[in-house]
């Protein structure tokens, strides 16, 4: 799961320069593909020496737009990719582009408000099969096969191969996409999602990494327990967030109640990368636990049986934080493969990205 920025506005119609609006400050490596009506943006730094040979750099998501990011540096990872050889390619996701349909806004309006009047009970299958429905299969949602088709479509356009997939965090599931059709891609990954673990057992440790919070927030309900959680996961101090926005954050809301484009993009992404959703899910739950808020904000991955199709490349390389509570680290069935070296110390989304040649 990735940090969490504050919620976004809902977007306009996606008529504008998809470089200018939302700006990034990268726009003259700025360029846009179009698959199955999804919009990609993306960043391609080229290599001082002339090379199809390209790296893609992901860091991290689902629900963020990696070329919206203030934070980013791009400049130096290009830098480094071009001492190795490499052009650099970074992708953001879809829904950036997109345009918020009053259908799926309104689905998304209904969900956060029953999720909050029924806790610890979870939204009610209606509302929940609403968002799924009008939410997850447009052209706000990146999918594996989307993912494939447009870097497919940018190699073509470009006159570039991808080789290589570096990153952080939820990159290790873009890899995932790329595995099954791209054998001799080379993946390396610091502080990876565990693409493909079970649901029940990933937000159970997450829930209990955000035990640590529950001195600090003294109701309990979906406010407060989702604030547990937004403090563990982002490393936020309470004492700079009160509990309300915390759980805002958490949700994707703005102060009126009306949840980002921004969470159709993340459902859509995190409810295939996870297998095991009726553990979690199913059953019932009291309040005053980050596991039950967990729970109600993932309610729309109900059914989602998960990570079929999803396998990484022979050569993967992760790095994983021990007790990172951000992504706690679990084994799979899709990364039993993967070379796996751990370190005790450091953050999530900042540890080394491994050498793996």
């Amino acid at each position: 799961m990735a940090a969490i920025p504050p919620a976004a506005a809902p977007s306009p119609a996606a008529t504008r320069n998809v470089c200018a609006d939302p700006s990034t400050r990268y726009e003259s490596v700025c360029h846009a593909v179009d698959v199955a009506g999804k919009t990609y943006r993306y960043l391609l730094f080229r290599a001082a020496r002339k090379t199809s040979r390209t790296m893609i750099f992901d860091g991290g998501g689902p629900g963020v737009s990696n070329l919206s990011d203030i934070d980013a540096r791009y400049e130096q990872t290009a830098a480094d990719a071009d001492r190795r050889g490499f052009n650099l390619l970074v992708l953001d996701e879809p829904w950036v582009m997109a345009r918020y349909e009053p259908a799926c806004q309104a689905a998304m309006t209904s969900f956060y408000r029953e999720s909050t009047q029924r806790y610890p009970r979870p939204a009610s299958p209606g509302v929940v099969t609403a968002v799924r429905q009008g939410c997850l299969n447009g052209d706000a949602t990146s999918t594996a096969e989307s993912y494939r088709s447009a870097v497919d479509r940018i190699e073509k356009s470009e006159g570039v191969t991808v080789a290589r997939l570096e990153g952080y965090s939820f990159a290790s599931v873009r890899a995932a996409y790329l595995g099954a059709t791209r054998p001799g891609l080379v993946v390396a990954v610091g502080s990876p999602f565990p693409v493909g673990a079970s649901a029940d057992a990933f937000y159970r440790a997450e829930g209990s990494a955000a035990g640590t919070a529950r001195r600090l927030v003294t109701s309990a309900d979906l406010a407060a327990d989702s604030a547990q959680v937004y403090y563990a996961t982002t490393g936020t101090d309470p004492k700079d967030i009160d509990v309300a926005t915390a759980a805002r954050g958490l949700w994707q809301v703005t102060s009126t109640g009306d949840m980002s484009l921004s969470r159709a993009g993340y459902y859509a992404e995190i409810c295939p990368a996870l297998r095991g959703w009726n553990g979690l899910l199913g059953g019932e739950r009291k309040a005053g636990s980050a596991v039950t808020a967990l729970a109600s904000l993932h309610a729309p991955c109900a059914g989602e049986t998960g990570s079929e199709g999803l396998r990484l490349p022979p050569r993967t390389c992760f790095t994983v934080l021990a007790n990172d509570p951000n992504s706690p680290w679990l084994p799979s069935p899709v990364t039993r493969g993967a070379d796996v070296t751990t370190v005790r110390t450091g953050e999530h989304g900042k540890v080394k990205i491994p050498g793996c040649q």
